[in-house]
Order: structure tokens, then C-alpha cells, then sequence
């Protein structure tokens, strides 16, 4: 072998040797920093997991007696005054006032179109009646005439020419004619004066029912409390109660005097995470305000169909009503906001870690587990989760060390903070 050929393989041999080297403390590098990266890990332990549904609403009576608008008004009202939300009223108190502006308006409208209407009447009558005399009087001179036209009729052709005797029948029979008009005209302007009242009579009869609506209205103006409670305000499909200068119908539910020794919650949950709400789970409820009690409670009904709480929005809820295992008066009240959380399923003895730590790479679910002091990603297999955390069925132990994050990605960063920016980076 020639001299330059050795002095060739002998560099070649002596860059190999730097190329391992440097790998070598590269992967010595990355291990300690993949050993020493700052990843905070929780121990997997056996326990009991629990999917829960967080849902918010109000408490609400599960006994009242309704307040109504009156349902003999027979219009709707504007409301004049309105007794505070939560406010506590003695029995016969006013608690409902009704704006008499528009009743009174109609009153005296109606008593305004009575008299004309009778006006009407009146005149119908006086005109009729002096029509069927005049009318009567032609009747009865078109019958005298008739009588002397036949008493004195030319029938003898001895006595009177040809000309005086069809002279004499045409005008009997023009006579007879008056007469039969006479009568006609009579009866027709009879049925006429009777059309005339009659219609009169109808708009009386209209302008006395609405006499006597305004009336019934300006009688019933007020509503009162049947007996002492709390007056709480009816909330809508949006959550807005009646308000001073709101119109409302006959009937309408306006509020509610709740009876105090049984409540219950209506809360609403969202579709998305209701999955497997029914009637008798068991919940915590909290009440806002009392952060610090928790009150046991069951799902007592759960809505079949789930529904926007906001108009226009696609967001939908379940309506659930939450039965209390028991009742305090003393600070639980119909309207104040609660929060409760419904447990939709519990499982007993598993493992569950923190949805964080798990991560899908290649397909896969994957633990990271520390392992001989260092993070190795075990593949794993996933059971029932909820919003924070998730069952482990296959590939993790008890007592193992689980990543709460990426160990590679901590590593990454405490790699670039050990060497430093480049050469010639701004520092």
C-alpha cells in the first residue's frame, strides 16, 4: 500500500473516530437532558372514577300558588305597577296594578257610541213613524177615490156614450192601482224603519259590550295576594319577567307566591356532555353565594328533548329538575342561582390519570412513564373518560410515575436553554 493511501485511510479513520464521539455525547446529552427535564408526574392509583355533568339554574318552589292576570278582563292590560321580585307580601296585598288609561278611554268610548247608537234608534223610530203616517193618509185617500170610483162607474149604454163609459173604467182602474201602490209603499216602509231600528238596536248592543268590558276592567285594575309569602316574578323561555308598562293577557301567569318548605332546582345542562342523564342520579348542589355547602340532591326529571336556552343559538341544553334531600328556609329561596354537579357514571377500583397525560402519536395512545429515571412511552389502551380525566385498562400499573406532559418537548427546551443562543444572536 502506498504511502499516501495509509496517510489517507489514517485521516479517514480519525474523523469516524470524531464523527462517533460526537454522537455518543450528543446522545449523552439528550439522555441526561431527557432524564433531568422539570416534568411534574402523578402516581397512578387504584380508584373510584366518576363522570359528572355540571349543570346551572335556579331553585325554584315545588308547590306555589300562581298569580294570574285576570282571566274575566276579556283584553289585555299594561302593567302600572308591579310588587319587587322576592319581596314579602301580607295576604290581600296589592301586588299586580293595571294602567286605567286605556280602559277608561274605551269606558267613555263606549258610552259615547251607546248614545249615539240610541240617537239612532230614536230617529229610526221618529222617521218611520212619520212616513207610515203620510203614507197611511195617500193609503187612505187612494181608497176613498177607489169606493166613488166604482160607486159612480158609467156602465149603461143607454144613458152615456161609448166615451164616457171607457173614460169612467180607466179611471177605476187607475184608482185601484193607487190604492194597491199605496199599500205596498206602506208595508215596505214598514220593513224599512224596522231595518233602520234594527240596526241601530246592533250597534248598541256593540257599544254596551264594550261598556261593559271597560267597566269589568276598570273593576279589576288590581290583583292581590291570597295569602303571606314571597312574590316571585314568572321568568320566561329567555329569562325575562313582566316589567312596568308590559302588556298582558288574560291569564297569563305574572308570578308566584312560592311555598317555602319544599324546593327544587331547574337547572340546565349542555347535550354535549349529558350523555346518560336520567331521573335518579344522585348530585351535589351548591347554592351561589355559599360556596362552602354542598347539598345532596337526585335528578327528579330530565326533559326529552334538548333545547336552545338562547334564541338563535345553536347551543343546546337538557332541562333538569334536581330534588333536594332537604330544605332550609332559613337561606334557600326560590330564584337564586345554583350549580350542580350530576354524577353520570361511577366506576369503582380503577386506574384514571389526568387527560393531559395521554397522547395520540403514530394511531396510538401513549403514556409517557418514568422508568430507571427516565420518561419511556408505553403504549396504552383507554376506557370511559370525562372532561378532565381518563380510564386506563391496559398498559399501566399501579404506582407507576405518569408524565403530566411531552418529556421529549421539556427536553427540546431545556436543551436550548443549556446551550444558549447561537453565535452572534443578540443576547
Amino acid at each position: 500500500m502506498s504511502p499516501a493511501r495509509r496517510r489517507h485511510l489514517r485521516t479517514f479513520a480519525v474523523g469516524a473516530a470524531v464523527l462517533v464521539a460526537s454522537f455518543a455525547l450528543l446522545g449523552t446529552r439528550v439522555e441526561k437532558s431527557l432524564a433531568a427535564a422539570p416534568v411534574q408526574t402523578v402516581t397512578a392509583t387504584r380508584a373510584a372514577f366518576v363522570r359528572e355533568v355540571t349543570a346551572e339554574g335556579v331553585l325554584k318552589a315545588v308547590r306555589a300558588t300562581p298569580i294570574l292576570a285576570p282571566a274575566e278582563q276579556e283584553r289585555a292590560q299594561k302593567v302600572a305597577y308591579l310588587a319587587k321580585d322576592g319581596a314579602a307580601v301580607k295576604s290581600g296585598e296589592v301586588v299586580v296594578r293595571f294602567d286605567p288609561l286605556e280602559a277608561e278611554r274605551e269606558a267613555a268610548d263606549g258610552r259615547d257610541d251607546l248614545r249615539s247608537a240610541q240617537g239612532k234608534i230614536a230617529r229610526a223610530k221618529a222617521e218611520d213613524g212619520k212616513t207610515q203616517q203620510g203614507l197611511a193618509l195617500e193609503q187612505k185617500l187612494a181608497r176613498e177615490e177607489l169606493d166613488r170610483a166604482r160607486t159612480f162607474e158609467l156602465k149603461d149604454a143607454d144613458l152615456y156614450s161609448r166615451h164616457q163609459i171607457v173614460e169612467s173604467t180607466l179611471d177605476k182602474t187607475l184608482q185601484e192601482k193607487k190604492s194597491k201602490g199605496a199599500e205596498e209603499r206602506l208595508q215596505v216602509s214598514g220593513r224599512l224603519g224596522a231595518a233602520g231600528v234594527t240596526l241601530g238596536s246592533i250597534e248598541a248592543d256593540k257599544a254596551s259590550l264594550r261598556l261593559h268590558q271597560a267597566e269589568k276592567s276598570l273593576r279589576g285594575l288590581t290583583v292581590a295576594a291570597p295569602h303571606d309569602g314571597f312574590f316571585v316574578l314568572e321568568r320566561g323561555w329567555a329569562g325575562e319577567t313582566a316589567h312596568v308598562g308590559a302588556t298582558l293577557w288574560p291569564g297569563q301567569k305574572v308570578a308566584e307566591i312560592p311555598d317555602l318548605s319544599e324546593l327544587e332546582a331547574r337547572v340546565h345542562a349542555l347535550e354535549a356532555d349529558a350523555a346518560g342523564l336520567k331521573p335518579g342520579l344522585v348530585c351535589r348542589l351548591v347554592i351561589e353565594g355559599r360556596p362552602g355547602e354542598v347539598h345532596p340532591a337526585k335528578v327528579g326529571a330530565v326533559q326529552p328533548v334538548a333545547r336552545p336556552r338562547d334564541r338563535g343559538s345553536p347551543v343546546k341544553f337538557f332541562e333538569t329538575t334536581v330534588s333536594l334531600d332537604h330544605t332550609d328556609p332559613a337561606f334557600m329561596k326560590p330564584g337564586q342561582r345554583v350549580e350542580v354537579a350530576i354524577a353520570l357514571e361511577k366506576i369503582e377500583d380503577v386506574l384514571a390519570v389526568p387527560r393531559g397525560a395521554l397522547f395520540e402519536k403514530d394511531g396510538r395512545r401513549i403514556l409517557y412513564l418514568r422508568r430507571s429515571g427516565r420518561f419511556q412511552p408505553v403504549e396504552v389502551q383507554v376506557g370511559p373518560n370525562s372532561v378532565s380525566r381518563v380510564v386506563i385498562t391496559a398498559g399501566l400499573e399501579p404506582g407507576d410515575e405518569v408524565a403530566l406532559r411531552d418529556p421529549s418537548e421539556a427536553a427540546g427546551r431545556a436543551r436550548g436553554r443549556s446551550e444558549g443562543p447561537p453565535e452572534g444572536a443578540a443576547r
